[in-house]
């Protein structure tokens, strides 16, 4: 069995590296820095901290309060270690780095949870209602929290796919489903698509795409990986294109590495999709939508608070095609 994953996030690099190997030197844990937001948001979606030690400065930050939404949902233990000017929010604040070590190695308690929202009756079927598309990868647990955060309980029917390792996807949507207005599943084969239900892809090593067959569904597959993942945005987008000139679909590209999503994007904007991609400023990572923008396949280049708004209200894109 692999050892616990142990992230710290410090943004004084000489003191994070003394810290770091002070941890090695204890064995039995793998041990992981970060120095900014970004490097923290990566290592945490890719490695699973169990626990996750923070410095006092980067605790008073805002940028701490999406970080520590995702250190709830994933059940990590938290300790903070400084002086702290402002409350913990909870948190155990160790007024040493060797309090801090002590209480690590020592165990922890897990990050603060919420209680699991009962799940709300699943609305009908309204194809009327049109389809939303989402995709994102580094950054985009986040990214997605304020997006939906203005859908109402009768939202359009949503799908995602989130780039997430496995065992994390169930976390995602508890967390989401306890936050939003709709309800928030995991989406299964078939499946028909619902007013008021977000679908996100949760099958280990599925892909997630959309059909008409009886009316919108979810299909999963098991063919290969597309842009280097499984589940992939560009199968989810360019499955969307196929069915664009028949349901309303409105799109967006979130922060992520890479270019997954990109040509899906252009094919749903070429479909006569409303399609947006996230700006370089409010993005962790300004990977995927900035392909997606280089290859013209956004019509709408929006910071994160305006694209889920955006994504409700904007009339149909049918005349904006790309040439």
């Amino acid at each position: 069995m692999s050892n616990p994953v142990l992230l710290i996030v410090d943004p004084n690099p000489a003191r994070l590296t003394a810290l770091l190997r002070r941890c090695e030197e204890q064995g039995g844990v793998t041990v992981l820095g970060a120095t900014t937001p970004g490097e923290a948001y990566v290592l945490i979606e890719l490695h699973l901290p169990r626990r996750v030690a923070v410095a006092a400065e980067f605790a008073e930050t805002i940028e701490f309060d999406a970080l520590a939404d995702i250190l709830t949902m994933i059940d990590a233990g938290v300790v903070i270690y400084g002086q702290m000017r402002v409350p913990a929010g909870g948190y155990p604040v160790m007024s040493s780095p060797e309090q801090m070590l002590s209480r690590l190695f020592g165990g922890l308690q897990p990050a603060r949870a919420a209680p699991i929202r009962a799940a709300d009756p699943v609305p009908p079927t309204d194809a009327a209602a049109g389809l939303i598309l989402l995709g994102a990868s580094t950054g985009g647990i986040t990214a997605l929290e304020a997006v939906l955060a203005g859908f109402r309980a009768d939202c359009p029917p949503t799908m995602i796919v989130q780039h997430i390792r496995p065992g994390f996807a169930e976390g995602l949507i508890r967390r989401l489903d306890q936050l939003l207005a709709p309800q928030v599943v995991a989406a299964q084969d078939n499946m028909p698509l619902r007013r008021g239900v977000v679908h996100l892809a949760a099958a280990p090593d599925r892909h997630l795409g959309v059909t008409l067959r009886g009316g919108p569904r979810a299909c999963l597959s098991a063919t290969p990986p597309v842009s280097g993942h499984r589940p992939s945005v560009d199968v989810l987008f360019s499955d969307g294109a196929a069915i664009a000139d028949r349901l309303d679909i409105r799109a967006a590209l979130l922060t992520g590495m890479g270019a997954d999503g990109a040509q899906g994007l252009c094919a749903l904007r070429r479909a006569g999709a409303h399609t947006i991609a996230q700006d370089r400023a409010t993005s962790v990572v300004w990977g995927m939508p900035r392909v997606a923008v280089e290859l013209g396949g956004a019509v709408d280049v929006l910071p994160l608070t305006r694209i889920g708004q955006t994504l409700l209200t904007r009339e149909p894109a049918r005349l904006r095609r790309l040439s």
